[in-house]
């Protein structure tokens, strides 16, 4: 038997309201869903590079760009892929 993660449901929704939920998603198509996962993550970076110019203002799209990275990848990960550049604050 397959092991399945178990069912979160958001302590604001009702069992009911949850199921239906999950029924509309589990009807959409694999390109529907991929295409809304694709829409949230470049919204997600959208809000993570805003809230990086707004704590460093004086930031230029590349320091922006090594800070997300910093974030999201870790310093390691990082310093090798841009090897000569300096850490910037996230």
């Amino acid at each position: 038997m397959p092991r399945r993660n178990p069912p979160l449901i958001p302590a604001d929704t009702s069992e009911d309201v949850w199921k239906r939920q999950m029924k509309a998603i589990a009807e959409r198509s694999v390109e529907e869903r991929l295409d809304e996962w694709q829409q949230l993550n470049e919204a997600v970076a959208r809000m993570e590079a805003e809230g990086i110019r707004r704590r460093h203002p004086d930031y230029d799209d590349h320091q922006v760009l090594l800070a997300a990275a910093r974030i999201r990848y870790g310093d390691a990960l990082v310093l090798a892929a841009w090897p000569r550049e300096p850490l910037v604050d996230p």
